[in-house]
């Protein structure tokens, strides 16, 4: 590991180490055999879920990083030991197949989950009798929760009046792998034009057109880029570096790849002197009243993976449809991956059937209880894509799964959409992002400010008037950049709910009438690579009262461990 490579990480994430600490993550890296890149990744994951500043890097928090490792390097050497073991079993064993009921498998936690050649949908859904080793005590506790005194609880379920699905349509004739700049230019331009006149600044300079000249306040507008700790503004028209020295403290927050509108000087070809930053770019929530009068509006909310090689029979989203039901909730929506990528690959391998086929069986087997129950026999599914299911495009923003079945099983009641998507429920427009762009904003935040920091990443979701506006910053996203600018975008109106799942803590806020809500994910992993119990969202809705309805007042919302 050469010194300079860990240090030039460090550096283009924005965080200046010690000497003696970078001397210690060197030695870490030799010996646990890791990169410079995955050292700094662990240690931004790690900031991200405790909250503190990544420059703070000491040897204490050092040695905490470092047990994860050694967790790690166990189960690695364990792995490798199972390997060598099943090869030598092999090597002895005859070649025939011998099919093992399912009370007779060893249901210990273990790295590898055993798919027989053959298997039925049973073998994943009738499993009730399984002792769940990593069931924990937090079963109902409320993580976070919003409003609980805006909404009567024992008031009846409101109806499903309306839903609507929107931009649905732009995806019957789809194409991937296109690049516009010019829509990319119009669509940096529209929110330039807004955030100049919700400040009522003067007219933007292009960067191309930049002259020397005295302290003159002008204006200019782009992209932030920050490249070895300084900080430049990029757009199709030119390229200039950004001087911090003078800006207004406290400094508003930074994002890479944020769109901004600067007002400074230009004194010279080198800099841009910047006097102040400008990034709200937010469109007006609908004033449309929602259309119900009685009862509230229950959704329930979970994002996935919900089958996978630690968790294969689903037990957990078995529980969330019995919840569902005990709630009467009215619309249900599940965030994808539904099949982990492992989980799906083994299926592939393993069956001979078709993997869709599978995949629409177990969700049909799981969900049945919903349609046939009096009380939700007529809920609304929403299916989330991801780009990270094995049934789904492996890009994002990822297109419907148009080959499933359950649409034609249950066409009143289930719904296939796009990650992401905007619906509306009886006028009330939600936005959904089974994608992390939490985590993909939090790691390219620039600064640190004091300001709250689930407020700063919703707000740059809102402002930025987008759903996953970090993706530039996030390479681990396979980002399509046309289909971006058409589904993850808003055009007219601020939802009035945005969900979201991420890695980060779960969270409820109410950012400018919009409430944006984090429901974690209902399968956990713990650091030793079991399935834990998590979390999901709960969401209650009352009616208009005296024509008046907002977020704020009409809207209980609870972040739960199932």
């Amino acid at each position: 590991m050469d010194r300079p490579i860990l240090v030039n990480e460090f550096e283009d994430m924005g965080m200046t180490i010690p000497d003696d600490i970078i001397d210690e993550c060197v030695i870490i890296c030799h010996a646990h055999k890791i990169s410079a890149s995955d050292l700094v990744g662990s240690w931004i994951a790690y900031c991200a879920s405790s909250q503190i500043d990544s420059n703070d890097l000491s040897k204490d928090r050092l040695a905490t990083l470092v047990k994860s490792f050694k967790v790690d390097d166990k189960l690695k050497a364990s792995d490798k030991k199972l390997i060598v073991n099943k090869s030598s079993l092999n090597e002895t064993a005859p070649t025939q197949s011998v099919y093992s009921p399912p009370s007779m498998r060893n249901t210990q936690a273990t790295n590898i989950i055993q798919i027989e050649n053959e298997f039925k949908v049973s073998d994943f859904i009738d499993e009730d009798n399984i002792k769940e080793e990593n069931e924990i005590s937090t079963t109902g506790d409320v993580t976070c929760n919003f409003g609980l005194g805006n909404v009567n609880k024992n008031d009846s379920s409101a109806k499903v009046e309306i839903a609507c699905l929107m931009k649905h349509d732009l995806w019957d004739n789809f194409i991937f792998g296109h690049v516009n700049y010019q829509k990319f230019d119009d669509h940096v331009q529209e929110l330039v034009n807004d955030i100049i006149q919700k400040n009522d600044l003067k007219p933007v300079t292009s960067l191309s057109g930049l002259y020397c000249g005295n302290n003159t306040e002008i204006t200019i507008s782009g992209s932030l880029r920050l490249i070895k700790k300084e900080l430049f503004l990029d757009s199709l028209h030119g390229f200039i570096k950004l001087d911090l020295s003078e800006a207004e403290q406290p400094i508003k927050s930074l994002f890479v790849n944020q769109i901004l509108v600067v007002t400074g000087s230009n004194p010279d070809t080198k800099v841009f002197k910047v006097k102040q930053f400008y990034a709200d770019a937010s469109l007006p929530l609908s004033n449309k009243l929602p259309s119900f009068s009685i009862g509230n509006l229950n959704l329930m909310v979970a994002a996935g993976p919900f089958f996978s090689e630690l968790s294969p029979h689903g037990k957990l989203l078995k529980s969330l449809v019995q919840k569902t039901i005990e709630l009467e909730a009215q619309v249900l929506i599940l965030f994808g991956p539904i099949f982990d990528a492992d989980f799906g690959t083994q299926l592939n391998k393993r069956t001979s059937e078709d993997v869709q086929k599978c995949y629409d069986e177990v969700l049909e087997a799981t969900l049945k209880p919903l349609f046939s129950n009096p009380a939700t026999q007529n809920i609304k599914l929403l299916v989330f894509s991801s780009w990270k299911d094995s049934e789904n495009y492996a890009f994002y923003p990822t297109p419907p799964n148009s080959e499933s079945s359950l649409p034609t099983l249950y066409p009143n009641n289930a719904y296939m959409v796009s990650d992401p998507s905007v619906f509306s429920v009886n006028d009330i427009i939600i936005a959904g992002n089974a994608s992390d762009s939490l985590m993909g904003l939090h790691v390219s935040a620039i600064n640190q400010t004091r300001e709250e920091m689930f407020t700063k990443l919703a707000k740059q979701i809102i402002w930025q008037r987008c759903l996953h506006p970090s993706y530039v910053a996030n390479p681990n996203v396979p980002v399509d950049h046309l289909l971006w600018l058409e589904h993850s975008t808003f055009q007219q109106n601020t939802p009035h709910i945005i969900l979201t799942s991420s890695q980060l803590r779960t969270f409820i806020r109410v950012i400018e009438g919009c409430m944006v809500i984090n429901v974690g994910q209902l399968v956990k992993h713990n650091s030793q690579k079991q399935a834990v119990a998590g979390t999901y969202g709960q969401i209650q809705i009352a009616p208009p009262k005296n024509g008046s309805w907002s977020t704020q007042t009409n809207i209980s919302a609870e972040i739960v461990h199932i």
